[in-house]
Order: structure tokens, then C-alpha cells, then sequence
């Protein structure tokens, strides 16, 4: 390292002129570049700068950057509102625009949000996650709008996601620890019920209020709902759910399929979800709510404005609200985004009884058994009384059927 640049970052901005001034007494400028290890060009602009200044050092260092402002750059207290809003919400450029826009009508572009964010060094804070050699990706353009449905449950009270305030609070003000997630994967429509218990009865409860919802709008098509192999959902598909599809879902022209186990990729959609949650409602929010009733009145709220308001940068969504993407694929009724949040542990039971499910043996079928059975809807065909596996490239061309088809591949 030259003597130039230990000066340099010595930290002391006159280090360098000083040493200069002192070396020219009695140095000319070219070994004063050979022992400093610069330029003899800079030595010269040096000496200049001293003597035009009278032996000022401050005269040697000069402002960087333009000597006036430009007069197309963001004010700067429009700029000091970006910079307050990235660290407190922690929202990329894009959906820092997108809310620049909603609350206070000042139309920015998310290349000069990205700029001001790049000069004060503010980054999105993330978590990086291993998943796995497998990988899931879903043409999601295959789907009718409410026709694929995944389904999981997320823990509220988790420490690691949620401040401190935010937690206690879950335990304080005895609030559900349990939040029932389902998302329409081609408009990204979600609803969401709460549970105190992580029960069986909690899961049908779940799947049953989403399927006549649904059913109650309107939709003749056939409702495809995926979940994990978790008991709260009847176990792996040749368990419970055989008796579930024939009691309650057949009829209601819906089925159950199943992840692969371990892989929770494959539910990606839900899955990636649960952080919004906890990054746009829980931990803003939680550590405020004081009863069970403000807080199913605030998840209402949330759910709704999730719906009808955020607007959405995913792949092939341009900034629409889910409800503004089913709306322009088809008609739908607008109230069909707005399902009632409620408390599963008060509903099961009613659920139970009108199906009469708890006289019925949950029995599993002998290990030497074999059923064929589902997992994921990339495994399902439609319009076959049996499911089969299909192998499918990514991009590759096919005529598609009448209804949709499968589109979940995997890859390795």
C-alpha cells in the first residue's frame, strides 16, 4: 500500500495535503510522487491549490459532486419521507410507490425510490431459506380463478417472526394461536379462520366453510383444495380423507389432494403468505389488540383490504388487487372475497353434527393395502376417476382441455 493511500484512510481529510506541503520545501514534485506513489500531475494540482488558497489545506480539498443541485431530483423532503417509510416498512421500491400513491397521491417511480434507497445504503431486510434440490414451479394462467386452492396452517405465536410485544401479547390477552390459510393460486384471493386448538375438527371445519362458500357464489367447477399430509387435515390421502371426499366433498364437486410429505414447496403459495402476515398485520398491529373481538376485527379488516385494496407485483399480476384480477378474467359476484373471519372452535362442533362425522370410526386401511392415490394436482388428472401421473416440461406447448389443466411440475 502506497504512503497515498495509508493517508488516504488514515480518516484525517488533510493528511495528504499536509504531507505534500511539507515535502515540497525541500522535494520537487516528481520525487514527491515517487515517495507518495501518485501521479506527478496531481503533486502539481496540489501545489496550485496551496498557493491560490495562501497555505490553506482546507483550500485543497473541493466539494465532490455537482455545484448545484440538479433541478430534476426528488426534493429532499420527499426524499427524507422515502427514506423514513423504507425503514419502517421495510417494503422494496415497488410497493414503496405503490403506497406513496394510496395514502398521500405522489406518483414516484420505483427506479428513483430504488436510487434514493441506493444512496442512503437501505436495503430490504431478508431471510434466506434452504428448500431443498426440488423445486415447484405452477403455470398459474392453467387455473379457472377459484378452482386451485391451497390450504395450510400458520402458528401465530412464534417467537422468531414476532417482537417481543407482539407475543406477549398473544399470551396476555388469550388470542387464538392458530391462523387457517387458504389462497387461490391464479388471483392470490385468500381467506383465513383462527383456532385455539390445532385439531381435526378445526381442519374439516376449515375446509368445509371454504368449499360452501364458494359453492354458495355460484361456481360449477370443480374446486381442487391441496394440503399437507398434517392430521389437522385428515393425514396422508389414504386415511381419513377417503371417508371425508365421499361424506362431505364429493358432493360438493371438490377435491382433497396432498403434498408430497416434506416438501412444503409445494405449497409455496400459502406458505409464502404466512410472512405478509406477520410483516404487514401481526407485528405492526399485534401488540395493540386487547380482546378476541378487536382482534377478529382487525383480521376482517386485514383480509379485506388484502383482497380488495394491496395491490400485488407478482409474477403476471401488474399491480392488481386479487379481486381486480378475478373481476377481469370473469364475472363474479364482488362479495365473494369477503368470507367471514371466524373462530373454528366454536363452528366445529356444528359442522360435526351435521354430518354426524363423530359417529363415524376413523380407521386406517391395513399397511398391506394398496390405493391409488393423489398428491399434488401435477399428479391429477381431470376428468378421470383415477389419478395419473403426468410429466410435464416447463414451456411446453399443449392445446388446453375444457377444463383446467394440471400445471405443477417438479424439477430437480
Amino acid at each position: 500500500m502506497t504512503l497515498y493511500q495509508q493517508l488516504k484512510r488514515s480518516g484525517n481529510p488533510h493528511a495528504i495535503a499536509q504531507t505534500v506541503a511539507s515535502l515540497l520545501t525541500t522535494c520537487s514534485p516528481k520525487e514527491v510522487a515517487r515517495i507518495m506513489g501518485c501521479s506527478v500531475r496531481w503533486i502539481y494540482k496540489l501545489r496550485k491549490r496551496l498557493n491560490e488558497s495562501g497555505g490553506n489545506l482546507s483550500g485543497c480539498i473541493l466539494p465532490r459532486g455537482p455545484k448545484k443541485r440538479m433541478p430534476n431530483r426528488t426534493p429532499q423532503e420527499l426524499e427524507a419521507l422515502v427514506v423514513k417509510l423504507a425503514q419502517e416498512t421495510n417494503l422494496g421500491p415497488k410497493r414503496l410507490a405503490s403506497l406513496l400513491y394510496q395514502s398521500l397521491k405522489i406518483k414516484l417511480s420505483p427506479y428513483t425510490i430504488r436510487n434514493i434507497l441506493k444512496r442512503h445504503h437501505i436495503r430490504c431486510r431478508k431471510r434466506q431459506s434452504k428448500t431443498g434440490s426440488r423445486k415447484y414451479w405452477t403455470d398459474v394462467q392453467a387455473f379457472a380463478p377459484f378452482s386451485f386452492w391451497q390450504v395450510d396452517v400458520k402458528h401465530i405465536a412464534d417467537k422468531s417472526a414476532l417482537p417481543a410485544q407482539a407475543y406477549s401479547s398473544i399470551l396476555k390477552n388469550r388470542l387464538p394461536r392458530y391462523q387457517f390459510t387458504a389462497i387461490d393460486v391464479r388471483t392470490r384471493v385468500r381467506f383465513i379462520a383462527f383456532a385455539y386448538s390445532l385439531s381435526f375438527a378445526n381442519g374439516i371445519a376449515f375446509l368445509v366453510l371454504l368449499a360452501n362458500w364458494l359453492k354458495t357464489f355460484g361456481l360449477n367447477q370443480t374446486i381442487f383444495i391441496q394440503t399437507d399430509n398434517g392430521s389437522e387435515f385428515g393425514g396422508p390421502p389414504n386415511s381419513r380423507k377417503r371417508k371425508l371426499m365421499s361424506l362431505i366433498f364429493s358432493r360438493l364437486d371438490c377435491q382433497l389432494l396432498n403434498i408430497p410429505a416434506g416438501r412444503k414447496e409445494a405449497n409455496g403459495y400459502v406458505e409464502r403468505s404466512h410472512r405478509t402476515d406477520d410483516e404487514e398485520f401481526y407485528i405492526p398491529y399485534l401488540a395493540g389488540i386487547r380482546s378476541q373481538k378487536d382482534f377478529l376485527i382487525s383480521a376482517q379488516r386485514w383480509i379485506l383490504y388484502y383482497n380488495y385494496q394491496r395491490p400485488h407485483l407478482g409474477r403476471e399480476l401488474n399491480g392488481k388487487t386479487p379481486m381486480e384480477i378475478a373481476t377481469s378474467l370473469s364475472h363474479y359476484h364482488p362479495a365473494i372475497g369477503a368470507m367471514p373471519v371466524v373462530v373454528l372452535d366454536h363452528l366445529a362442533p356444528h359442522i360435526f353434527d351435521a354430518y354426524k362425522l363423530s359417529t363415524l370410526p376413523w380407521d386406517y386401511p391395513p399397511k398391506n393395502e394398496s390405493l391409488a392415490v393423489n398428491e399434488t394436482l401435477a399428479q391429477y388428472t381431470l376428468g378421470k376417476a383415477k389419478a395419473s401421473p403426468i410429466s410435464r416440461k416447463r414451456g411446453a406447448a399443449s392445446s388446453p382441455p375444457p377444463r383446467p389443466p394440471s400445471s405443477m411440475t417438479t424439477t430437480t
